[in-house]
């Protein structure tokens, strides 16, 4: 079967080893070799087609990011294959004003938690990532999810996914923000580059860091571990396609060990975040954590935040082990001496 003249990429505006790939063109330089075009679904004018964020619906399209959005689409039945995992631990912070009372975790009992609500044809993943960190700390505290009252907040706009959006936060963060800042709620659940935004603009007040526990799976989340999906057409079919795409993602990793300031720097241009917020979001060892595997750790915090998205109502149920390939993690290895990166290249805008 000849190979396809282009393929896709997606990844979320957090920090993902495709997005600095993409960043210094390092993607597109390598396949530009055999002729292939690499594209990015979020930059297309397409609504369509940047759709498939969320949905894994174009054909020949890699995904690396948040995990709602894939574990939903596979739940939907759609023709996707796991090929590796990252796990970038990040800040996820419990907020409250700084004016308020409330001065740790387990006084919050009684209190009101703020969770966003949205409508539409996709998952709702900042529901899913806010109630998961939230219930995160009333476990951590021993107080039951009867104990507190849950705070809807509705929004009815659709997410914009193009990559210029990644200026700004989220819908989500800012509604749950501002029911903060306008006492409609007693606390917050924020996580990441956009967790040091509100402390930067808000002046909000922690009163627990999840990221601090030891346990590494009451630290997951909806960004914590991140898959990297590609369509399973052509992970049948051109299993070599999919193997230099890791084999770049894995090359990148290992040049992010010796460059700690360009990490940060492409982090921030993909999260539009500034770089301290970056530093702060995800600490000092951010440039160590890229390496795309499928450990057994990884595969075990991807596989509960599954279940618990099913327990929640958030996806429909399927078989996880099915849904992992392996294969092209080990080509990839082969390959990876084989990549250079060009680091003279010029960065992407966005």
């Amino acid at each position: 079967m000849s190979q396809p003249d282009t393929i896709w990429y997606t990844r979320c505006g957090v920090p993902t080893t495709s997005g600095v790939a993409q960043h210094y063109r390092w993607l597109h330089q390598e396949f530009a070799r055999s002729g292939i075009a690499v594209e990015s679904i979020r930059a297309s004018d397409d609504p369509a087609v940047r759709l498939s964020h969320f949905d894994h619906n174009v054909a020949n399209s890699f995904r690396e990011g948040g995990n709602v959005p894939p574990l939903w689409a596979r739940g939907n039945g759609q023709d996707t294959v796991l090929v590796g995992i990252t796990w970038i631990d990040e800040e996820q912070l419990i907020f409250v004003r700084d004016d308020s009372p409330i001065r740790s975790v387990d006084q919050l009992r009684g209190a009101r938690l703020a969770i966003p609500q949205r409508g539409g044809q996709v998952v709702d993943v900042g529901r899913a990532q806010d109630l998961r960190g939230l219930l995160t700390a009333l476990q951590i505290a021993g107080i039951g999810r009867d104990e507190v009252t849950f705070v809807d907040l509705t929004n009815e706009r659709a997410p914009d996914l193009r990559e210029a959006a990644n200026a700004s936060l989220s819908h989500w963060t800012s509604a749950v923000a501002q029911s903060l800042l306008d006492g409609t709620s007693d606390a917050i659940y924020a996580k990441g580059a956009f967790s040091a935004t509100l402390i930067e603009r808000h002046g909000f007040r922690p009163i627990l860091d999840i990221n601090e526990q030891a346990d590494p799976i009451l630290r997951v989340n909806a960004g914590t571990p991140r898959p990297v999906t590609v369509s399973g057409e052509l992970a049948r079919n051109h299993p070599e396609i999919v193997a230099r795409y890791l084999a770049v993602l894995q090359k990148t990793a290992a040049w992010a060990l010796t460059h700690p300031a360009e990490v940060v720097r492409a982090i921030a241009a993909e999260t539009g975040a500034t770089e301290a917020a970056v530093k702060r979001g995800f600490g000092p060892r951010l440039h160590e954590r890229f390496s795309v595997a499928l450990s057994p750790l990884y595969v075990q915090g991807l596989r509960h935040q599954k279940d618990f998205l099913v327990q929640e109502g958030f996806i429909t149920d399927f078989d996880f082990d099915s849904w992992i390939d392996e294969r092209p993690l080990t080509l990839a290895a082969d390959l990876v001496d084989a990549v250079t990166l060009d680091e003279a290249a010029p960065a992407a805008a966005a």
